[in-house]
């Protein structure tokens, strides 16, 4: 394959994450009807068409998707070679996608990627917060900070910790309703509950060492946004079943109490989760070991919770 062509994929790639012809113009500085020539001969030299375009939506085709995933490996691994060829010293360079939870990645994520970026300037960020999960194929994403368990086995994942959910209310709530004294009392409280739609999470699976009780909860508040959830919960609207590493400073300074403390939702993982591609970019696998080093030692547990 000649350099042109190259550097037609990189322009190609490019496009398929960017959904868009004129982001990605933009992105790479280029002018849009080189873009869409560079496109034009792409898709000649491989004689098949990798978008279906008209004046308000680009949709990349079944082959441009399959391309796609192997041109990424093609132009990883020629940066790889350039990296190996200069010693290894070469700076790192490109774009990473991250999609990650709303609140943990506001709270943990937007920090360390700025820090990260002091250290690799050459490295540029595409980061989507969504409380609902996010396909990592279809959205082009080279990393995903995913809360729970591991479903698809196309996907690679590392631990970084446990994630721990316990119930907590404001002091105002349990003055105004009385704390309960087991998880039955919930059904006659006000609880905060996780929704979208065609999903509710008004049955909570409580966990005491290895007795397990899921108890169906009920409340006039719901929302698809743990944001949301833990600013009702502060403000005493209810009772929520929340992530410790989301509530720590509220419970160290006393705007949120734990309740039933002998009881908490049965755990879960706090991975990092890439798609099953090789060779890994250099840039994803140095980031990857940087959040690693970063949450070696988890800074909401901080010894506040057994």
């Amino acid at each position: 394959m000649s350099i042109r062509n190259l550097d037609d994929l990189a322009v190609f790639v490019h496009v398929a994450e960017q959904r868009s012809f004129s982001a990605a113009a933009r992105d790479l500085h280029l002018a849009p009807k080189l873009v869409s020539a560079r496109i034009a001969r792409l898709e000649r030299a491989l004689g098949t068409s990798l978008f279906e375009r008209n004046t308000r939506h680009l949709r990349i085709t079944d082959e441009g998707r399959a391309i796609a995933d192997r041109a990424r490996m093609a132009l990883s691994a020629l940066e790889e070679m350039q990296a190996l060829a200069s010693g290894g010293g070469a700076e790192l360079r490109g774009t990473l996608r991250i999609t990650a939870p709303a609140p943990f990645g506001r709270k943990y994520v937007t920090p360390a990627i700025g820090d990260f970026c002091c250290l690799h300037p050459g490295v540029a960020f595409d980061l989507r917060l969504s409380d609902q999960v996010q396909d990592i194929y279809a959205g082009d994403f080279d990393l995903a900070i995913r809360i729970g368990e591991l479903a698809d086995s196309r996907l690679v994942a590392q631990r970084i910790a446990e994630n721990r959910r316990i119930l907590v209310a404001a002091p105002a709530y349990l003055r105004e309703h009385g704390s309960p004294q087991t998880p039955e009392d919930l059904a006659s409280h006000r609880c905060l509950v996780f929704a979208y739609p065609g999903f509710r999470h008004d049955t909570w699976p409580l966990r005491n060492g290895r007795r397990d009780r899921p108890t169906a909860v009920t409340g006039t508040l719901c929302s698809d946004n743990g944001d949301v959830l833990r600013t009702w919960c502060l403000a005493g609207l209810g009772i929520s079943l929340r992530e410790t590493w989301d509530i720590h400073e509220e419970l160290r300074d006393g705007r949120l109490l734990r309740l039933l403390p002998q009881w908490e939702a049965v755990p879960s993982k706090i991975s990092l989760v890439r798609a099953r591609r090789e060779p890994v970019p250099r840039r994803l696998s140095v980031f990857m070991d940087f959040l690693l080093a970063r949450w070696r030692a988890t800074p909401w547990d901080d010894g506040l919770l057994p």
